[in-house]
């Protein structure tokens, strides 16, 4: 399925040559470490037998806020393996990935990592890692995962890593007391984009000189890397486009969005900063400023729950399904953790990882990190404890999905196309301007379909 490719010609495609991560030294964890007092597995059920094998699993993961459960279940498997020392090294996603595709080809990185499966075709490609062992690929297949997720892990037939995280399944999370405040229902969050617009209005806070004090809805506006298109795409998917899709005949892909939902989507952003003013490039954005009680919707995963949890307890806040327009989906991300081809301690490695993904750590999991996972386990305890999974665990039926399409070229559309929205988010100039939109919109999708092309990947 996937062609053979060089080392410089894998880096190439990432574009990623020659990052360096500054301030992420890797940390150890000693042998025969205790089990911490919030884990949720016991010491006396994880140990069946005590291994006596020497080594040191060096685990490397791009969301820093899973460090905590790797940390966790590496006491649990000190219990069974006491002279089995860990190094532990997270940072940003992006520096993540840099970092790793310039470790892994020269058998520097680590034995264990988790990553998004939409960069494992080119993991595959470069033979950086191997497919499943028998038992592993029995694990995936074993009825825990459903068809979906388990053909997201299929490359060739063959199995690759073990589903540990969704990275998306992105919701609505909104302020109840601004709501109340705004005199909106905070039982009743907007169920569409025109809604969500509308409660916008109402929600935004200003200042005497009409500065913004408090957004109405929390946008991605600026940063960098793919995460800006990525968000983009809620919108744009759920008005009726889709960054690419596949040529009719199959035989390859061209951009879904040089059309009316594309410049539905870029219209919706242009007019939440300029024509109606509910958020805009000075004020905190993300996360920290829905916590901080300066955003009062927000469109994020499940692990902003317990990030709430730590740094805002007391914050009374909902959670409701993203909102729809002439679609109703959102987006699913399988993320894995996987055994490097160059590890040395790959039956070690392997040990670790299905202990990281067994029935009462994906619970473990979720109560460390927020993050859920694509495993079916008993959530029922899990909600009565923290509610605010609902929207997450038991959506509604009618709600679909959608998921990053297996391409090597993919993430490097992502990336550019966020480096033209930042550009196109920062000019006031394209409000009530159709014509405005529609250019933008088409040299971005030229740019789309000009990565497919150059992959090998293009079909009209």
């Amino acid at each position: 399925m996937f062609k053979k490719s060089s080392i410089l010609s894998l880096i190439v495609l990432l574009g990623m040559v020659g990052v360096l991560i500054a301030g992420c030294a890797q940390q150890d964890v000693g042998p025969a470490a205790p089990v911490s007092e919030g884990s949720s597995v016991p010491a006396d059920e994880a140990a069946e037998t005590v291994d006596q094998t020497s080594a040191t699993l060096t685990v490397w993961t791009g969301y820093p806020e899973l460090e905590p459960f790797y940390r966790d279940v590496a006491t649990q498997f000190q219990v069974m393996y006491p002279n089995v020392k860990f190094e532990f090294l997270s940072t940003t996603l992006r520096e993540f990935e840099a970092k790793l595709q310039t470790a892994l080809p020269t058998c520097s990185g680590p034995d264990v990592f988790d990553v998004e499966s939409n960069i494992t075709p080119i993991l595959v490609a470069g033979q950086l890692i191997e497919p499943n062992p028998p038992e592993i690929d029995a694990i995936v297949k074993s009825g825990a995962y459903n068809d979906f997720v388990v053909n997201y892990f299929t490359y060739d037939g063959k199995t690759y890593g073990i589903p540990m995280i969704d990275g998306s399944l992105a919701s609505l999370f909104y302020n109840k007391d601004m709501f109340i405040e705004a005199g909106l229902d905070p039982e009743t969050p907007p169920k569409t984009f025109d809604e969500m617009m509308e409660y916008a209005k109402k929600l935004t806070q200003y200042d005497e000189n009409g500065e913004i004090t408090v957004s109405g809805m929390s946008m991605r506006l600026s940063g960098q890397g793919s995460g800006i298109a990525e968000k983009f795409w809620f919108f744009l998917h759920n008005m009726g486009g889709d960054v690419i899709v596949p040529s009719d005949d199959g035989k390859g892909w061209h951009n879904g969005y040089d059309n009316a939902a594309g410049q539905k989507a870029l219209a919706y952003y242009i007019d939440s900063v300029y024509k109606y003013h509910v958020t805009d490039h000075k004020v905190p954005s993300d996360a920290v400023a829905f916590e901080a009680g300066q955003a009062a919707m927000l469109l994020r995963e499940s692990w902003v729950i317990s990030d709430i949890a730590a740094n805002a307890p007391d914050l009374n806040y909902g959670v409701a399904p993203m909102p729809s327009d002439v679609r109703f989906d959102t987006m699913t991300l399988p993320a894995g953790v996987y055994v490097a081809s160059c590890s040395e301690n790959k039956t070690l490695a392997w040990e670790y990882a299905k202990l990281l993904t067994n029935d009462a750590n994906t619970i473990n999991q979720v109560k460390l990190t927020g993050w859920l996972s694509d495993r079916s386990v008993d959530m029922t305890e899990l909600l009565k404890e923290i509610p605010e999974y609902e929207a997450f665990v038991n959506p509604p039926a009618e709600l679909g999905y959608y998921s990053y399409p297996l391409l090597t070229s993919f993430d490097e559309i992502l990336t550019k196309m966020a480096d033209r929205l930042v550009a196109a988010y920062l000019d006031g100039s394209l409000v009530d301007n159709p014509d405005g939109i529609a250019e933008t919109i088409k040299a971005m999708a030229e740019e789309t379909d000009s990565i497919l092309k150059a992959n090998g990947q293009y079909a009209p």
